[in-house]
């Protein structure tokens, strides 16, 4: 069995919910995969968009905020 990572995000859970924190787990890094610390977030209107399914390709539950920054905690 794979080894778990806990993580946290705010995701929309349906097109008319605000956005929450949302606890998930990730799968282990992979030898191929660069794990980071994010240290700062921010949304913009495509994420919102996005989150809202204005263009109809979302699926819930979305964690969409991309524009991060943080620190470069392991490489595989």
């Amino acid at each position: 069995m794979s080894e778990k990572t806990p993580a946290k995000g705010y995701a929309a859970h349906s097109d008319s919910t605000p956005l929450a924190l949302w606890n998930f787990e990730r799968r282990a890094p992979r030898p191929d995969d660069v794990s980071i610390e994010i240290l700062y977030c921010g949304v913009c209107h495509s994420d919102l968009h996005f989150a809202r399914d204005d263009w109809g390709m979302a699926s819930y539950p979305v964690v969409r905020p991309a524009r991060d920054r943080g620190s470069r905690h392991c490489c595989g």
